[in-house]
C-alpha cells in the first residue's frame, strides 16, 4: 500500500527536499513503513547500528538511531516555514 504524500510536501514539490536530510528523503520517498523495513532494525549487526568510530567487536553502548517518520517531517517543514515568516524564533 503507497502511502499519500501530506499536503506541506506536495504544495513544494520537491523544493522541500534541500530542507531534509537523506533519511528524511527516503521515508518520503519510500514511506513509513518500508524506510523501516529497508533499515533492518530487528537485526542487531545491520549497519544502522554500526558506531561511526569504528570500534564495534566489543560493546560500546548505545547508538541512537533516528528513525524519521512522515509526522516528524510535516513537522520540520512546518516549524522552518514559520521560522522563514518571522512568526517562529530559533
Amino acid at each position: 500500500m503507497k502511502q499519500e504524500i501530506p499536503e506541506e510536501i506536495k504544495k513544494n514539490g520537491f523544493a522541500c527536499f534541500g530542507s531534509l536530510n537523506a533519511a528524511e528523503r527516503a521515508v518520503v520517498l519510500l514511506g513509513d513503513d518500508a524506510y523501516r523495513e529497508s533499515l533492518d532494525l530487528d537485526n542487531d549487526d545491520a549497519p544502522c547500528w554500526q558506531i561511526p568510530s569504528g570500534e564495534h567487536s566489543t560493546f560500546a553502548g548505545w547508538n541512537p538511531q533516528c528513525v524519521p517518520t512522515m509526522e516528524y517531517i510535516v513537522w520540520k517543514l512546518k516549524r522552518l516555514d514559520g521560522i522563514i515568516k518571522g512568526e517562529i524564533i530559533g
